[in-house]
């Protein structure tokens, strides 16, 4: 199937927001990340500190009550929004309320990262990524929480599914044992097509693939990538992006190819193997600093090019 390769060279077709010297926060975006559970709290953490290094203007973050202090100290640039909880640490069914009163001040959305399992919390994120009104990212134990059957075609914003290949498998119904990288990239593009989402769907090479079928490949990385946390830092980078304003799809492969590139960075600092995902993080700014000066004067940008308005 035919894909086209995510570079430098692409990215120059689709730059991202220039801001100038008089942007502040505001004009940056507001994220809010639904994560986190009394049992894996450093999901919200990876997810909020890389959207922040991914140049977002503000982040608030909604988590289990129980967990919402702690995680204010560890990343004290947030806005925690302490959500009722079940007996076992995770989202009770009334955190949807505070979720959609939250909604109304954001302009993007990622939930899923480290939420956990449960009835009531599988539940409530099922009613949030049916009903939340922003742009959203969804991920890990949220993608597993839909389950098999669960349809996008009623969602009315768009919708970026960043499953690694059990998750997918989990979600579609459908087997990716044995599929050879250009079986990998029909399948995505078949789903993409027929739920009208963006896929990313995770490996050593990376689809992406849009609601009209096209699909992108992300051939930059390192197997350093390969450790626990690390698609928290690519939700947090693509969510950053759809708060700036940044279209869907454009989000997504720009999301996927500065991750990619920031465990290359890593990978040559620390080597491949015993890297932590916080480690990506740092490396982020720097990897978004290259591309951007790689992409100077492919478009005639405006402060707040790509901004919905």
């Amino acid at each position: 199937m035919q894909t086209q390769k995510i570079d430098v060279e692409l990215l120059k077709t689709m730059p991202l927001p220039a801001w100038d010297d008089e942007s502040s926060k505001a004009d940056r975006g507001k994220l809010l990340v639904v994560s986190g559970s009394k049992r894996v709290p450093g999901a919200a953490i990876l997810v909020s500190r890389a959207a922040l290094r991914s140049g977002c203007g503000t982040v608030r973050v909604a988590v289990p009550e129980s967990v919402a202090l702690a995680i204010g100290v560890a990343v004290p640039e947030l806005l925690v929004v302490a959500v009722p909880e079940t007996k076992t640490g995770t989202l009770a069914k009334s955190a949807v309320e505070s979720v959609a009163s939250e909604c109304r001040a954001c302009q993007a959305l990622v939930v899923g990262p480290g939420v956990g399992a449960g009835s009531e919390t599988e539940a409530a994120i099922r009613e949030i990524v049916e009903a939340a009104p922003l742009p959203s990212v969804v991920d890990a134990e949220a993608l597993t929480a839909l389950g098999e059957g669960f349809s996008f075609t009623g969602v009315k914003a768009p919708r970026i599914l960043t499953p690694h290949a059990k998750e997918f498998e989990v979600l579609a119904n459908l087997s990716l044992e044995g599929a050879d990288d250009e079986k990998r990239a029909k399948i995505a593009a078949d789903y993409a097509r027929a739920q009208k989402v963006i896929l990313v769907l995770k490996a050593r090479t990376t689809f992406v693939a849009s609601p009209d079928g096209t699909v992108y490949r992300n051939e930059a990385g390192s197997r350093a990538l390969g450790t626990a946390g690390s698609g928290d830092v690519l939700s947090g980078a693509i969510g950053s992006l759809l708060a700036q304003g940044v279209e869907p799809t454009r989000a997504a492969i720009w999301g996927v190819h500065l991750h990619a590139l920031a465990g290359e960075g890593v990978a040559k600092d620390l080597g491949d193997d015993g890297v932590l995902a916080s480690d990506f993080i740092s490396h982020l700014p720097f990897v978004q600093r290259f591309l951007r000066r790689s992409t100077e004067g492919a478009a005639v940008a405006k402060k707040g090019f790509g901004l919905r308005m």
